[in-house]
């Protein structure tokens, strides 16, 4: 992953937590557990892949100032 990777991953987190904010919104309280089963595995991954990057680039940062 490089920054205009994470500048993308961290849009597509914004964009998957504004769908879920309206599938809350504007379906019935069973439905979104149906709809969001996906768009939740997709928002754990790349938050996992952002946190992956940031760690990534902390630690080369404190092994090069060290």
């Amino acid at each position: 992953m490089n920054d205009a990777q994470l500048r993308h991953a961290q849009e597509s987190i914004r964009t998957i937590w504004r769908f879920l904010e309206a599938a809350r919104e504007s379906h019935s309280p069973l439905d979104p557990r149906r709809l969001v089963a996906t768009y939740l595995l997709q928002l754990q991954e790349r938050q996992r892949d952002v946190l992956r990057y940031l760690s990534r680039e902390t630690s080369a940062v404190e092994t090069e100032s060290a």
